[in-house]
């Protein structure tokens, strides 16, 4: 048997499938997902809603003090109410604006 025949031997042709397959003209299809839900939307979520209360972060800024010094003024004040909430110190936004602005 001689495997060195011109007629039995064929050379191999290499092609690149992946570019091949990515290049098919076939119409992309696409799907869209959506979700529904029945949770009620929070007021808080719209951009219209008003702040009620201050973080103490908030409130540094406008009163252009330190946070520590935020912090400080929260834990000694009596001159506008503090609410903790667990971890977390709020000022309510009437209490402090009306403090702020008797004081300036």
């Amino acid at each position: 048997m001689n495997l060195n025949r011109p007629d039995m031997t064929e050379a191999v042709k290499s092609e690149n499938y992946t570019n091949k397959l990515l290049q098919n003209d076939s119409p992309t299809t696409t799907m869209e997902v959506g979700t529904q839900t029945n949770a009620v939307k929070s007021p808080t979520d719209s951009p219209k809603t008003t702040k009620r209360v201050y973080t103490v972060e908030e409130s540094a800024r406008m009163l252009a003090i330190s946070l520590r010094s935020a912090y400080k003024l929260c834990n000694s004040t009596t001159e506008f109410r503090v609410l903790r909430v667990g971890g977390s110190i709020r000022g309510p936004k009437d209490s402090f604006d009306a403090w702020r602005y008797r004081s300036a």
